[in-house]
This record gives structure tokens, sequence and C-alpha cells, in this order.
């Protein structure tokens, strides 16, 4: 599973659909209005269930294995009991009516059943080969706590008239906070502790199995990598106005990528490496809001799928996807590289790791060829940023530590 210490899983459920009923599925859920935010009575129900970050439903093809319905989550805890929450939301809402009609275009579920539904999720849920969270250790409360004390600050601090001294304006602060009604007893309760001694171990010793596997191999499919054909094509324009549609709704965006891999043995077995390697990188030293320079991503995870021959890419980010792809060909080209490389079609790349990526124009045409629209999606915090979530999380932090007495007013320039 691939799970933070302190309990934030991504995941998604993989389900194949029975032939020729993409479209009545599209249809579906193109008629929802799932935005960013969800439309009043919608049946997911995804705002009752309070472990949600981020959710998408969306649909992919595959030229062996026919089309596929993939549901997309990242939670606070364990798949099944987010599960449980879904489907009694969807009972009490119509019966679950609308969940079993939809997965009734999916081969293998029983008509008329929730149990029966679960347990065919449950078959079917796909865990990441690499992961980024940057909240880490933050629940879903959590972060809308955080807002709360940001909003108390604000307007306890701009209420006008004259300024108050630094001590005395937090006084004011921590006042405020134990008598409005979203912090009160909650604000300064501490977060969880990141990985132990034990787990920082076995992360390092991953890393470094999978670092010399990853070098062999690069060596390895170098000649392959040097002379697979590269995609010199231009995006579709329809293709492009069809995913605008979805775009810029909110200040986040969320991106589907679905890439086809070549299958041979030792681009697999260095497929594998190379997200060992951001594995172990992301836990051991992406674990404070950024993505090395980049920090406008919430989510981001990609997955091995259909025996090896597609690879999914689920990213929830701030601002524009150009703008997004531009942070990623200038700021962290190489780390895309390792991931995508040996993707049919990518940017040609040395050894997984230069070049790729680093070729903007055409790095950024084939990532937008490779997306499929996402009719619905939903995101528990739509107006916060993942900076502004970890501007808010230092915020809560310096004030915890005034209230007991140790540090300084310093946390007045986060204001």
């Amino acid at each position: 599973m691939m799970a933070d210490p302190v309990g934030q899983t991504l995941f998604t459920v993989v389900a194949p659909l029975r032939p020729g009923t993409q479209g009545d599925v599209r249809d579906m859920l193109a008629a929802l209005g799932y935005l960013g935010t969800e439309p009043p009575g919608g049946p997911f129900g995804f705002e009752e269930a309070a472990m949600l970050h981020f959710a998408s439903v969306f649909l992919y093809d595959d030229p062996v294995d026919g089309w596929f319905l993939v549901f997309e989550s990242n939670i606070d805890g364990a798949v099944e009991p987010y599960l449980d929450r879904l489907l009694a939301i969807a009972a009490a809402r119509d019966g679950g009516a609308f969940l079993l009609r939809l997965y009734g275009h999916c081969r293998g579920v029983a008509a008329g059943d929730l149990p029966g539904l679960k347990r065919h999720m449950l078959d079917h849920v796909q865990h990441p080969q690499a992961a980024f969270v940057s909240a880490v250790g933050l629940t879903r409360d959590r972060i809308r706590q955080d807002a709360a004390v940001y909003r108390v600050v604000d307007e306890t601090l701009g209420s006008g008239g004259v300024p108050l001294p630094a001590d005395q304006a937090q006084a004011a602060v921590l006042r405020a906070l134990e008598h409005d009604r979203e912090t009160a007893g909650v604000w300064s309760v501490a977060d969880d502790a990141g990985p132990g001694a034990l787990e920082k171990i076995r992360t390092v010793g991953g890393l470094v199995a999978n670092v010399i596997g990853f070098v062999v191999l690069a060596v390895v499919n170098l000649l392959r990598e040097r002379t697979a054909p590269e995609d010199s094509l231009r995006s579709d324009f329809d293709m492009v106005r069809t995913q605008r549609q979805y775009e810029d709704i909110l200040p986040t965006n969320h991106m589907v990528s679905i890439v086809h891999l070549h299958t041979d043995r030792g681009r697999q077995w260095a497929k594998r490496c190379a997200f060992g390697v951001l594995r172990g990188l992301v836990t051991l030293f992406f674990r404070h809001g950024k993505l090395g320079k980049i920090e406008t991503i919430h989510f981001a995870h990609w997955a091995i799928l259909n025996g090896g021959r597609r690879l999914l890419f689920v990213s929830n980010f701030g601002g524009s996807w150009s703008s997004y792809l531009d942070d990623f060909t200038l700021k962290a080209s190489e780390g895309l590289t390792v991931a995508w490389a040996h993707g049919i079609g990518f940017p040609r790349s040395w050894f997984m790791v230069r070049g790729g990526a680093a070729k903007g124009p055409e790095f950024i045409d084939w990532a937008r060829r490779s997306m499929v629209p996402t009719p619905v999606w939903y995101k528990a915090y739509p107006d916060l940023s993942a900076k502004i979530i970890n501007r808010n999380r230092k915020l809560r932090h310096a004030l915890a530590d005034a209230k007991a007495g140790r540090g300084t007013t310093a946390w007045l320039e986060l204001v």
C-alpha cells in the first residue's frame, strides 16, 4: 500500500468495462457536474466522507484489454473503511442506485448488491509505484482547521484601529483562537510524528538497492533508449478543446495521463527500479510541502497498469496546466524523465535522466496528448493552494509554540 507513515493513502480502483458500454458511462459521468466541487445532492457523497482530500472518476482504453472505469482517491487512513463510508452514504441517498448502475457496466459486478460492489472494488484496487504528498501528515479536517486558524488571526489583526504591539497582538490572537467555534479546543493539537528510525533505515536500504539496479539497467538499456522512435506530433486541437472544458474551473487543476510503455523485460525492470528510487527520495527528502523547487502540487502518483503496458499518472496541482508543465520542465525535468522514460514516443533521453522532459515543447506536446478528460473531480478544500496549506501549518505551529511559552512573535511575518 502507498500510504504515508501518518496514514495518507493514494489509490485507484481500475475496473474493466463490458464491451460497448463506454459511451453510456461517459454520458453518466459528464452529466453530474463535479468540476472540483460536489453539486448539491451529488450521488457520490464525497463531502460527507470526512477522510477524503481529492477524488476523480474517468475512463481510458487499452488496445488489448478494452475500456476501464477508474475511481481515484487521496484519503486519510485505509481503503476499506473509506469504501464502507462511501457505500453507506450512497445507500442513504438513493439506495446505492447510481453507483450500482454505474458499476453495472463493469465486468463481474452483481446487479443490485452493494456488498458485492464493495468486493469488486477491493479486488480492483491499484496502489501506485511512487507518489508525492504535499501536506504530509495533515488530515482533511486538520487542513480545514488550519485555514480557520488563519481566518481567526486575520480577523483579529485586521479589525481596525491602532495596530497593537506584537506581544499584545499575540495575546489577542491566542484568546480569539480559544473562543472561535471552529478552532476552540482543537487548533493547538500536535501533528502526528513522521517516519521513525526503523522506517528510515528500511527506506534508505531500498533506495540504495534501487539506485544500483537503476544504474545497471540504464546502461543495459541505453541502446534501446537512444534508438526508440520519438513522437513529434502536435496535440490534436479537438482533444485540447475537450480537455479545456474541465480545466481552470478552480485555482487548482487535475491531470490524468495514460502512457503506453515499452514492454521488453529490460525496460520494465528499469522502470520499476526508477519508481523505487523516486519512492525513496520522496519519503526521505520531499516531506515539507515542495517537490524539489515546485510548491504547487497537492498529490501526484504513478501506477503501472494492464500487465505493464500502460502507465497512469494522476496529479492535483495549483495554477494552469501549461504553467504546471513549464515548472516541471524547468525545475524537475530529471525526475520526470526518470518516471516517464521508456514511455512510447517520449522525447529521447540519456540513461533515463538527461534530456527527455527537458525538451520543453516536445515533452509538453507528448504529455498533452497522453491526457484523458476527468468528468468527475472533487477537492475537499477548493480555495486552498498547496502553498497556502503549508503556510497555514507553519502559522499554527508557531502559535502553538507561543501558547506553550516557546518561540517569538515572528509568526506575524506569516500574515
